[in-house]
């Protein structure tokens, strides 16, 4: 049995109906009857009835739990790159597997559904998460309180854990690392010792703040993350970071290439990174580049709104790049802010309006 829809015309007139229909076999061959017409059902109605008739269960939306449920492929990819990087050996030294799975399940969360601890059981309802992560799908409540439980307990194995991490990720020796800071601030207090009033990215200087300092690979795969006071400034950071980087993963006695910007670009800290031979790839202010252009000779001097290339100078040891000509005025950029312009003016101009406004 089977949902038919036909359609007639008469006249000018479209006209839809629902039927019914059962086919069976004749010594003639197949044939089909009407059992009922369906027309006047609701819709919903005669879409549940198709579908009960080719045999499919039907539950009810509210006892499934879409509204809130993950789609199972996502997480379904996130276990199996777990198994295969065999990631549980990074917290083989957690004590407490409850732990264990709670932080895997954190983990998770922020890839899948990024929101608060507090709201993880909410996000979580009706989702496979817990199982996935070796819980109990039917008792787990992810409490916060077991959370932050879970996350004090690998306090004191950060440093081990970004070793591994460093060993899994990277299997020929790092050539380049980005550096970079950011900051997050606190509407309450936030930590003690670390929070602390200082230059904001935010244009939040009435907030307490910390500084987060993050060095990453070429592809921005991150190697070492750090949490610093909130009042500390960028270039006090540069070198700091590079013996981290030095004492724990051996980054700087290879051949290493740093980049980060001109913000860390102090003189005590260009002195010391050439001190210990050490590439770094960084951007000059407008005063030392009106100081580089006063040193080179009258025959080298760049003719730097003509050049349409990239002008390279090799200077006191130093090999420096100048964007000149179309690199300068950023041609891609004023092409498309002129094409916003340009449909902005033809938006306005289409408007019609019940008298000019001089």
């Amino acid at each position: 049995m089977f949902v038919q829809k036909t359609t007639s015309r008469r006249g000018d007139k479209t006209y839809v109906c629902y039927l019914v229909r059962e086919g069976f076999r004749t010594e003639k061959g197949p044939r089909s009857r009407t059992v009922c017409n369906v027309t006047g059902l609701p819709e919903e109605a005669r879409e549940a009835l198709g579908l009960a008739l080719k045999g499919k269960r039907l539950v009810a939306f509210d006892e499934i739990n879409l509204g809130s449920a993950l789609d199972y492929g996502g997480l379904a990819v996130l276990d199996d790159a777990w198994k295969r990087y065999a990631l549980d050996e990074l917290f083989a030294g957690v004590p407490d597997p409850r732990h264990r799975r709670l932080l895997k399940a954190l983990i998770f969360s922020r890839l899948l559904f990024p929101c608060s601890k507090l709201a993880l059981a909410e996000q979580a309802r009706g989702t496979l998460l817990a199982a996935a992560c070796g819980l109990d799908q039917a008792e787990e409540t992810f409490d916060e309180d077991d959370l932050y439980a879970a996350m004090d307990a690998i306090g004191t194995r950060w440093v081990g854990l970004e070793k591994q991490l460093y060993r899994k990720s990277q299997s020929e020796p790092v050539r380049l690392v980005l550096y970079d800071l950011t900051s997050v601030y606190f509407e309450g207090k936030g930590p003690n010792g670390l929070a602390r009033y200082g230059y904001s990215r935010d244009h939040r200087s009435d907030r307490r703040q910390v500084l987060l300092a993050v060095a990453t690979d070429r592809e921005g795969l991150p190697i070492h993350i750090e949490v610093l006071k909130g009042n500390r400034g960028d270039a006090s950071t540069l070198l700091a970071l590079l013996r981290t980087l030095g004492r724990r993963f051996g980054i700087g006695q290879s051949r290493v290439v740093f980049s980060f910007d001109s913000g860390m670009a102090s003189r005590v800290n260009l002195d010391a990174i050439e001190a210990e031979k050490l590439s770094y790839v960084t951007r000059l202010s407008k005063a030392q580049l009106g100081a580089l252009l006063k040193r080179l000779p009258e025959d080298s001097q760049p003719e730097l709104f003509d050049c349409t290339r990239l002008v390279e100078i090799e200077h006191d040891g130093r090999r420096y790049v100048i964007a000149g000509g179309e690199m300068r005025w950023d041609k891609g950029r004023r092409e498309v802010r002129m094409a916003k312009a340009e449909a902005a003016m033809k938006e306005l101009a289409a408007a019609k309006r019940k008298a000019v406004d001089p």
